[in-house]
This record gives C-alpha cells, sequence and structure tokens, in this order.
C-alpha cells in the first residue's frame, strides 16, 4: 500500500484532523520515518508505519520509545505477504507476536488492493500455537491514541493508535467466540470423563444452566456471557474481565470435553 493510497483511508474519518507524510519540525531527531503522520480533532498525533519488509524488534521498540516519549501514538500496518494466511494451528515468528501483543492480538495488514484488514491470532493450548483468521470487511471509522502498559509480548508503556470503534470491537468479539478460543489439535491429549460431579455442577452454573442442558444451549449461553464480558468491550476492569473470561473458557471447554462435543 503506497502512502496516497494510506492517506486517503485515514483523511475520510470524521475524527481526522488532517493526515500528512509531513513530520512535525520538532521531531527531527527521530532515526525513524512515519509513513503518515495523522492529527486528530481531539488534539492526539499518530504515527502510521506500512510495514513492508520482516521487521527486526529491537526497531519496532525503538520507534515505540521515541513516539511514546514525546506523547505520539504508534500504528503497525503489515503488508499482507508477511503474515500467515488464515490456519487452525500456526506458530508465530518473534515479531508477528510482538506486534499481537500491541493490539489485543491482532495485525493490521494492507492488502494488495489497497485495504487494511485485521489479522487475528487466539492462543491454542499448545504454547506458542495460535489459530489464524483474517477480518476483511475492516473500514476505519474511528482514530484515538492511548497510553497502554503492554506485559506480554512487546513490554512497556506506550501510546499506541487505534482505529477499531466500539461497535467494531464488539463485532470482533462475536467472532472470536465463533471461532472458538481453543482447537483441539493433534498434540493435544484428549479429555477424559473425570472430572468430579461437583465441579462440573459449578462449571453449569457458571453458564447458568442446569445439567440437562443440550449442546446448543450451552454453545448459545457461552457465546451470551462471553460478549458481555470480554475484555475488549466489557466495561469491567480489564484484569477482572479477563479472570471471567478465562473462567467461562475453561467452564466450557471441560463440558464439552466430558460429552465428547466438537
Amino acid at each position: 500500500m503506497d502512502d496516497t493510497c494510506l492517506q486517503s483511508l485515514f483523511i475520510r474519518v470524521s475524527d481526522v484532523k488532517q493526515a500528512t507524510a509531513q513530520l512535525a519540525a520538532h521531531l527531527v531527531f527521530q532515526n525513524h520515518s512515519a509513513n503518515l503522520v495523522v492529527q486528530t480533532w481531539m488534539g492526539a498525533t499518530l504515527h502510521v508505519y506500512a510495514v513492508d519488509k520482516t521487521p527486526k524488534i529491537r526497531d519496532l521498540r525503538a520507534i515505540l520509545k521515541d513516539n511514546s516519549r514525546s506523547g505520539i501514538g504508534t500504528l503497525f500496518i503489515v503488508q499482507d505477504a508477511l503474515l500467515p494466511a488464515p490456519s487452525k494451528d500456526i506458530e508465530l515468528t518473534d515479531w508477528q507476536d510482538a506486534l499481537r501483543s500491541l493490539s489485543d492480538g491482532w495485525i493490521y495488514s494492507a492488502t494488495d488492493q489497497g485495504q487494511i484488514q485485521q489479522v487475528h491470532f487466539t492462543a491454542l493450548p499448545l504454547a506458542n500455537h495460535f489459530q489464524c483468521w483474517h477480518m476483511t470487511e475492516f473500514k476505519i471509522e474511528h482514530v484515538s491514541v492511548r497510553q497502554r502498559e503492554i506485559t506480554t509480548g512487546m513490554k512497556g508503556e506506550w501510546f499506541l493508535g487505534d482505529i477499531a470503534s466500539p461497535a467494531f470491537k464488539r463485532r470482533i468479539n462475536y467472532e472470536r467466540v465463533n471461532q472458538r478460543f481453543h482447537y483441539e489439535t493433534r498434540s493435544t491429549p484428549k479429555a477424559t470423563n473425570s472430572v468430579p460431579q461437583d465441579e462440573m455442577s459449578a462449571h453449569y452454573k457458571l453458564l447458568g444452566l442446569d445439567r440437562s442442558a443440550s449442546e446448543r444451549e450451552v454453545k448459545a449461553a457461552f457465546r451470551r456471557l462471553a460478549m458481555n464480558v470480554h475484555p475488549d468491550v466489557s466495561s469491567l476492569p480489564r484484569s477482572e474481565a479477563e479472570h471471567r473470561i478465562k473462567e467461562l473458557i475453561r467452564a466450557y471447554e471441560a463440558i464439552k470435553d466430558q460429552h465428547g462435543w466438537v
């Protein structure tokens, strides 16, 4: 994606006051150059970087440090060819995992057709294995900058760009539920029916169901509850939301394994 195409995608967003390739004069000390400098009507500045070759983590971190020092948000958009195709089981490179951690599990990519999409990575039970799925119908409807503390992957306190609207984040949550949070792989041991009865009853209770619930009822209850407590959309503190979604996943998987549901 060339800079002109990138600029056209941002300039039409209502949050954006200006989108240009011109770097602010007081930032000439930086050793890197953004492909696009975005100014929002709320006074935030976002630097957008088009990643068209395999990056080094130290270079990504240097960009984040320089920008965050000046209160500038950073957004990386990776050429689609550098990212995995949709798959139920892949391993990520170190830089892919680092970028994934900056956006709650996805990386923005640019296609040859001049579009931006989200490439999502959902963790599997086996370490460093992920399911990859693409959300191709993405449109920038919101642009903001927020300071975030990243505790995994690209650890640090960074100013990061956010271009997903609240409505789209709710859709992301729904898609994640549909894609399922865990997939059985060849390396995943088969579950047994040895879960204690009181523990299984607690799993059903967490989903608001009794033990006579059908497979369809269990799936519907899980999806409904997950959409309310997922960290990306929940109003709960992030740590509490993460704890609740993990409990729901654990209960849902235990019930499915108990019945042999796929």
